[in-house]
């Protein structure tokens, strides 16, 4: 069986030497969280609300100069990382925040929990970038780590739960 997108995010990001993940499950980022659970390298820290997960990799980021990462849900999840990633970003220090979004069919549909994060996250981040098919995924997450590390500050990558569960490209 192929690896999935967010098998693919998983794996990058271990071989990048990520040890942590902050966030708050979601139907949207289910596909992630399992991912991280097979692969059992990456531990998922479980906050109680996506701004602490956020403030929490900022801290950790802060603490040890490298990239740490958070992960919040769709819609109000997306939302709640917005205070966190702020101070991130005016802190210098390299985060790359996860959004899950909505399904990738319902975008511009007015669906429920939908937002637009490309436009929440455009002024606390170096980088913000939607993926909107699985071929996208290598290039947009290489850039966005790269982008938080060398600019020291935040970059976010967007990814609909649908786009997340598809098969990664196999380069």
């Amino acid at each position: 069986m192929k690896q999935t997108v967010a098998a693919f995010i998983a794996k990058t990001l271990e071989q990048a030497g990520v040890k942590r993940i902050w966030g708050v499950t979601g139907d949207s980022l289910n596909g992630l969280s399992d991912s991280l659970n097979r692969m059992g390298t990456i531990e998922w820290m479980p906050t109680r609300h996506e701004e602490v997960a956020a403030f929490a990799a900022g801290a950790q980021a802060q603490l040890t100069g490298e990239l740490a990462v958070c992960a919040g849900s769709c819609g109000p999840g997306n939302l709640h990382l917005i205070n966190g990633l702020f101070d991130c970003h005016r802190n210098h220090v390299p985060v790359l925040a996860i959004a899950a979004h909505i399904p990738s069919s319902e975008i511009g549909s007015g669906y429920f929990q939908e937002t637009h994060p490309q436009e929440l996250f455009r002024e606390c981040s170096h980088y913000c970038e939607l993926v909107s098919s699985p071929e996208q995924i290598p290039q947009v997450l290489a850039i966005a780590m790269r982008k938080a590390v060398l600019n020291r500050g935040v970059s976010v990558v967007v990814l609909p739960g649908d786009v997340a569960l598809k098969p990664a490209p196999e380069n």
